[in-house]
């Protein structure tokens, strides 16, 4: 059980260094922490950057795999436009969106 708590810290230092590291060197954040970067256009069309996969796909739920935990987005009519390596495009009716 220390040797979990003890990962745990030394990961929360790792990404405190990183982000000290990003703010210095002006760097977006995005890009160099590899967090997701989401681009939300009305509530049809959704643009996701930095994925690591999808989860789960259905009309009414697509989860897709981020680098910390998961992105859940709920609604009707929900397809893929595109799909690349880095980016997902989404389209369709968007009711919500939440982080897991």
């Amino acid at each position: 059980m220390a040797k979990h708590s003890l990962r745990r810290r030394l990961a929360a230092r790792v990404r405190h260094i990183e982000k000290s590291v990003t703010e210095f060197l002006d760097l977006p954040p995005e890009a160099a922490l590899d967090l997701p970067r989401l681009t939300l256009v009305g509530n049809s069309r959704l643009l996701l950057e930095n994925h690591r996969g999808i989860v789960t796909y259905k009309p009414d739920l697509v989860k897709l795999k981020l680098t910390a935990g998961e992105l859940e987005i709920k609604g009707t009519g929900l397809f893929l436009r595109e799909i690349k390596p880095d980016a997902i495009a989404l389209e369709g009716t968007i009711h919500s969106l939440e982080f897991c």
